[in-house]
């Protein structure tokens, strides 16, 4: 392959994501893999299965950008970026017309507030625990013998509301514990559960928005956390073709376009 690939990697601490575009920005190659314990050989895995789809090679690489909790393990980035600016590049790209961002992580949570332009005007993040992140599904999905897409399942056959009150993942093992003994329906304790986490959202809101976006691995897998927070901030969520990639897709916009601002800049001295 002879054109020229940008490539976005996104570390994060439970998935590393790679998106590869092309120099129309056309999404040519994407993979996902576990974090695991070492990042450096997760981001080697996940640029080679991305540029095997895209039909390309290490050679064709013009430029790199990185992101995320592990980004400086990409050893081949021109640049690191926050994860803030990725995953409100990629959200935009989706929907120009998006306000605010949730990007729900492994172990954190993001609030993005952006302008009518396009610029962050404030963001929030909960990272003191794991209430109001992935973990805090998993860890208790795990304690029920089930995984998060069964969990998940479940929580959308609820018909009754309810709402977890325990935010700390420990607390609310117990209190789920004790709904089930109570005799409440399962599937009703589980988007309890979902609830639970849009309520902690909602709380970090500064402004309330019709034009909401929501990113990360937990929307990817869990429709139930659209529709809680749907219910929660009484507005639709929007929920981009590939959530999970959105800061890596940011990442690699982000590596064109700086790529097209040197080239212009360049061009700009020769002919002066």
């Amino acid at each position: 392959m002879s054109e020229a690939l940008y490539v976005g990697v996104d570390v994060g601490s439970s998935a590393t994501k790679c998106v590869i575009i092309d120099e129309t920005a056309t999404l040519v190659g994407h993979h996902v893999n576990h974090s695991g314990f070492d990042y450096a050989d997760a981001v080697d895995m996940s640029i080679r299965r991305a540029l095997r789809q895209a039909e390309g090679t290490l050679e064709d690489i013009t430029r790199c950008v990185a992101t995320g909790y592990g980004r400086e393990h990409v050893k081949m980035a021109d640049r690191q970026v926050t994860e803030i600016t990725c995953h409100a590049r990629g959200a935009r790209e989706w929907y120009p017309q998006v306000r605010t961002i949730i990007d729900i992580g492994g172990q954190d949570t993001k609030v993005i507030r952006l302008s009518e332009e396009g610029r962050m005007v404030d963001y929030r993040m909960n990272a003191k625990c794991a209430a109001g992140t992935g973990t805090f599904l998993e860890s208790t999905a795990f304690k029920l013998g089930l995984s998060l897409s069964a969990l998940d399942e479940l929580a959308m056959a609820s018909s009754e509301q309810a709402v977890l009150n325990s935010y700390c993942t420990v607390f609310a093992g117990t209190e789920v514990i004790e709904r089930i003994k109570a005799g409440q329906r399962r599937e009703d304790i589980s988007m309890g559960l979902f609830r639970s986490i849009a309520a902690r959202i909602s709380e970090m809101l500064s402004a309330r928005s019709d034009a909401v976006a929501v990113t990360g691995g937990v929307a990817a897998h869990c429709r139930a956390m659209v529709k809680a927070l749907e219910e929660m901030l009484e507005t639709e969520v929007w929920l981009p073709p590939m959530p999970q990639h959105a800061g890596a897709y940011g990442a690699a916009l982000l590596a064109a376009s700086q790529e097209d601002t040197q080239r212009r800049s360049t061009s700009h001295v020769t002919h002066r």
